[in-house]
């Protein structure tokens, strides 16, 4: 009788070590699969933030100072030119027209949402005297809109913006206000507020903003 009682214990001790084996093999399971969704959307969620910042932030910044050439004669702002580079850790930004935009107005007498848009008005050849602000202003003044992208040499003959790399944008508003009409006909007067926002296919997009001075008496001016 004694033999059978021990027996009897001895099977149900196996079938208990089966169970918890069962339950720890279950829970295992579990963990694994909610540790695998836990790595899944903690990636997602950078990836996410990733894509959000740099749809936030610009890749773009302005390099320098905004120089700009005058007409004295007639007293107005025929053209300005912008130097930019990359910002600081961003990667390569296509400048190419059609893929990138420029957008310029002036306050209360019109603008245009896209004047960048020929594959001409991208200029990456050695330009002849390229130093000169009358050089650049008429380069752009030769395209349709009045707007071109200059890259400075030297640079590898793409369109692309890449660190160390070196853009100038030059907008002609003699040119430009030939297409917006009479109030900017000529270019801009005293106190005339210009914007121009540049707009890269990744990134938000860089905003300059000058006003133009009560004086402009010298050809050439510093706009800040």
């Amino acid at each position: 009788m004694t033999v059978r009682t021990r027996l009897v214990k001895g099977i149900v001790g196996i079938e208990a070590a089966i169970v918890l084996i069962a339950f720890v093999v279950v829970a295992a399971a579990l963990a694994f699969v909610v540790l695998n969704m836990g790595f899944y959307t903690t990636q997602r969620s950078k990836e996410v933030m990733s894509q959000g910042l740099a749809q936030a932030s610009s890749a773009l910044e302005i390099d320098g100072t905004v120089l700009a050439k005058v007409d004295t004669t007639n007293q107005k702002l025929s053209c300005v030119v912008i130097p930019i580079r990359l910002s600081a850790g961003q990667k390569d930004v296509d400048l190419t027209p059609g893929k990138a935009d420029i957008a310029v107005w002036v306050i209360d007498k019109g603008g245009l949402t896209s004047t960048y848009t020929d594959d001409t008005q991208a200029i990456t050849t050695k330009q002849e005297n390229e130093f000169v602000i009358d050089t650049l202003c008429q380069a752009a003044a030769n395209t349709w809109s009045g707007v071109a992208v200059i890259w400075r040499q030297p640079n590898n003959g793409d369109t692309v913006l890449q660190a160390g790399e070196k853009v100038l944008v030059v907008i002609d508003f003699t040119k430009l206000g030939s297409i917006l009409g009479s109030k900017v006909d000529g270019g801009l007067k005293p106190y005339d507020v210009f914007k121009v926002e540049i707009k890269p296919p990744i990134g938000s997009a860089l905003t300059i903003e000058r006003q133009v001075p009560a004086s402009l008496t010298y050809e050439y001016i510093d706009l800040g």
